[in-house]
């Protein structure tokens, strides 16, 4: 469900922070004219063998140049994908399915929108001001951190990180600059506070830091930052969209739930801004640009931006943002899944495949052309689309007890074609036993080794 909050600031620049060593800019085309032939000469020489130095010392030029490569650069052009419908079964691209059935008790019911974070033996669960703790099993573990306003309670999490690594749970809390670290047995094991302003921090294995800045105020300098354990800034993003002149309101908006800036895939944080549709990644504390997506008309213009029309002219907004879309994505094993979610409740969500080999990016529908995900032949329950990722092989989807409950009928005439009906069984079973108020069931799909 797609909502909006708001908070009034002063238009003021952030506080300066120090020069980023490494800047991700667009390329620039350098022309040299000489006057002799001779100098032309020596410095082409020169020029030629910098350049094969840099290529040799550039971790993805061999890659990029690599037509076969996985990662080399591409874009995803959503008008196209968009007119390129195919039906594509659950039973085609998994190995296996399962289901966790999230224990139900009033001091571990889960909220409407949350995230989750799965390790080898646990689920936590991001519950707006407190973390959640399930085994891999669904059964309810415990209740981290306490809720409220104090030294190490949480009022609200901005954003969380999980490090399984060290058995460490970073939270950001809302109206304080700090950063709580949790141990997975849930004792606080410091605080961090932070000078800057920044709207979003995340925290890596390694110590660092990512910070996310959403542009809603319209002049900040940087999207991302890699900021060092001191909160030094070792590259950065630059902001594309600053806008030419401040609008005259000091409402902005704070955030849309559903959007996800990070990811990580084979190990390597990917970042995303809502309105910059270039995904990076961060190798060897620098980032790359991996690929675009090109939203072609469906992209939200400039002036139609909620920050940009303020609160006095928000209708504008309502009356004209369902004609468009932000883009949601993560992937896997050479797979891109994006989700392309309006900015209108009233327009259903687009759900896109894109196989990064092949360049390829297709939208994916049942047999009545509506965009469902993958159709679950597997065991006739509701249809498969990933809001992330276990592991590259495992993938995942939380699904409301009520739905489950909805659907019951549905499997139970038969509609779908069900490849493993022994299976079919275990989900009815599993149906019949929930309440409709009951957690979220969540939906694991081991991919097959072909995906």
């Amino acid at each position: 469900m797609n909502f909006i909050r708001f908070v009034a600031v002063p238009r003021t620049p952030h506080p300066a922070r120090r020069t980023p060593q490494t800047v991700c800019r667009m390329p620039h085309t350098l022309l040299i004219t000489f006057k002799y032939h001779e100098q032309m000469k020596t410095i082409m020489i020169i020029f030629l063998l910098l350049f094969a130095v840099s290529c040799s010392n550039n971790p993805g030029a061999d890659k990029s140049a690599s037509g076969n490569d996985e990662n080399r650069f591409f874009t995803v052009d959503l008008e196209k994908a968009l007119g390129n419908k195919q039906l594509i079964n659950l039973s085609q691209v998994a190995s296996d399915v399962e289901y966790i059935k999230l224990e139900t008790g009033k001091d571990c019911m889960v909220r409407p929108v949350v995230h989750y974070f799965f390790t080898d033996s646990i689920v936590l669960v991001q519950n707006f001001d407190h973390i959640l703790k399930f085994s891999r099993e669904g059964r309810f573990l415990q209740r981290i951190g306490t809720s409220g306003r104090g030294p190490g309670e949480i009022d609200l999490i901005r954003i969380m990180s999980v490090i399984p690594e060290k058995r460490v749970i970073a939270v950001q809390k809302n109206s304080q600059r700090e950063l709580l670290f949790f141990s997975f047995e849930g004792n606080l094991r410091k605080t961090v506070d932070f000078d800057p302003y920044f709207f979003h921090v995340k925290v890596l294995p390694d110590g660092k830091y990512v910070s996310y800045d959403p542009g809603s105020v319209g002049n900040e300098k940087y999207t991302f930052c890699l900021l060092g354990e001191k909160w030094d800034t070792l590259s950065a993003v630059e902001n594309y969209t600053i806008w030419v002149s401040q609008p005259a309101s000091v409402m902005i908006m704070v955030g849309w739930p559903e959007f996800e800036p990070f990811y990580f895939s084979r190990n390597t944080l990917h970042v995303k801004a809502m309105y910059n549709d270039t995904i990076y990644n961060l190798r060897q504390d620098k980032f790359y640009p991996e690929y675009f997506i090109d939203l072609g008309k469906y992209k939200l213009p400039e002036e139609l931006r909620p920050e940009r029309l303020g609160a006095a002219q928000f209708q504008k907004f309502r009356d004209n943002g369902g004609n468009y879309y932000f883009a949601i994505v993560h992937g896997v094993a050479g797979k891109v899944f994006l989700t392309a979610h309006s900015y209108s409740d009233a327009n259903p969500l687009k759900y896109v495949l894109c196989d990064r080999l092949k360049n390829e990016q297709t939208l994916l529908t049942d047999k009545g052309g509506v965009s469902t995900g993958f159709v679950n032949d597997w065991d006739g329950g509701i249809d498969f689309w990933p809001v992330g990722s276990i592991s590259e092989k495992k993938i995942f989807m939380p699904v409301n007890a009520m739905d489950l409950r909805k659907e019951l009928e549905n499997i139970r005439s038969g509609k779908k074609q069900v490849k493993f009906p022994g299976r079919q069984k275990e989900l009815l079973k599993l149906i019949s036993e929930l309440e409709e108020t009951d957690n979220p069931v969540i939906m694991v799909v081991t991919l097959k080794q072909d995906f």
